[in-house]
């Protein structure tokens, strides 16, 4: 009879190599059960790893337009608000107006009432959110508009010098001696240079002749809007701009208002005023609603967007998950099974380890 013997070094060292094969492979499974994917695409996939990293790469770039999407939606969403609170503050203008006209409220109260809705106007048009101006077009760093009521305001300074040029120009004293016809002319002139339609001359405005008034005095926004690229094919107007004409003609009119409106201006005069404003608030409030209804429909597009956008994103996690995924319950028993292996190695070794000829002597 032969007999052979295997050294307890050979099966000490054949254990360690099966326990770190073993332990690799637990490690795998248990990634698998964890994310529900293959650890390692390369192997599993073969040939379609490069099918795998485009569907990848699919997923990343819809996940990064919908979060350049919802920064579009919240300036749409403030640009929204903003422009309600602004039609809000002109419908309170031509209710002082109207009340002017049915003798229910005092010329001071008028006054004070267009000099408050200008001031909070200004503020509002003035409005920023995540640090951009909403209203200043794409100088989103340029607060858009001058207050006309601060101390030193070059806004209120150009009014003023036009309306002195105006009465030096026809040999009038003062404002209060204005005809209706003068003041109504004066006023035109005026709006004109409000919206842009001509321009100042020098004098009075020395060096400035041929600019605009909008832009010299009042405006630091830019005409274009800002905008953004919603999908892979579309791009929308997110924000609109305070050159718009509902702005030009809110601040002529509460200017006016304001500047004109007084008890020392003749009867038939502040009706000529009272008109000019009225008329103007009213350009005002139809502009800034026909801005709401642009804002609404850009957000309209947004949200169809985003729709397309995910709809797109759970058909191509479908393919990927059934191009990555693995059966979760054959991970499962692998890892069971690995487990297992391990604790009879562990115990395997143990035992051997605790061999010794001693115990046989």
């Amino acid at each position: 009879m032969k007999t052979s013997f295997t050294s307890t070094i050979s099966v000490q060292t054949s254990l360690r190599q099966a326990m770190a094969k073993a332990q690799n492979d637990l490690v795998k499974a248990n990634e698998e059960v964890t994310t529900g994917v293959h650890a390692d695409m390369g192997v599993a996939l073969g040939g379609a790893t490069s099918r795998s990293i485009d569907l990848t790469r699919d997923v990343s770039r819809i996940e990064a337009q919908l979060t350049t999407n919802s920064i579009a939606d919240q300036r749409l969403d403030s640009s929204e608000e903003a422009l309600s609170q602004l039609a809000d503050l002109g419908q309170k203008v031509l209710d002082s107006l109207a009340a002017l006209t049915s003798s229910t409220s005092t010329l001071g109260d008028a006054r004070a009432t267009m000099s408050s809705a200008l001031d909070s106007f200004t503020d509002i048009a003035n409005t920023s959110v995540t640090g951009e101006y909403l209203f200043a077009g794409t100088n989103t760093d340029v607060k858009p508009l001058t207050s006309y009521s601060d101390a030193g305001s070059p806004f209120n300074a150009a009014v003023d010098t036009e309306l002195n040029y105006y009465l030096s120009s026809n040999g009038i004293a003062s404002k209060e001696d204005m005809t209706p016809a003068q003041m109504d002319a004066f006023l035109s002139d005026l709006e004109s240079k409000f919206n842009g339609t001509t321009t100042l001359t020098d004098p009075p405005h020395t060096g400035l002749g041929g600019q605009d008034f909008w832009s010299t005095f009042v405006s630091d926004a830019s005409s274009t809007d800002m905008t953004t690229r919603i999908s892979s094919t579309e791009v929308v107007s997110t924000s609109t701009n305070a050159n718009e004409q509902g702005f030009r003609s809110f601040v002529f009119a509460a200017v006016v208002g304001s500047e004109f409106l007084t008890d020392e201006m003749p009867e038939n005069v502040r009706s000529v005023v009272s008109a000019k404003a009225t008329t103007a608030i009213g350009k005002a409030i139809s502009g800034i609603n026909d801005q709401r209804s642009a804002i609404g429909l850009s957000s309209q597009r947004v949200s169809q967007a985003n729709d397309s956008l995910e709809a797109q994103k759970t058909i191509i996690e479908t393919h990927l998950n059934d191009l990555q995924g693995v059966d979760a319950y054959e991970a499962s028993t692998r890892v069971t099974s690995l487990q297992a292996l391990l604790e009879a190695a562990y115990t395997l070794t143990s035992r051997i380890q605790q061999l010794s000829l001693v115990n046989f002597l």
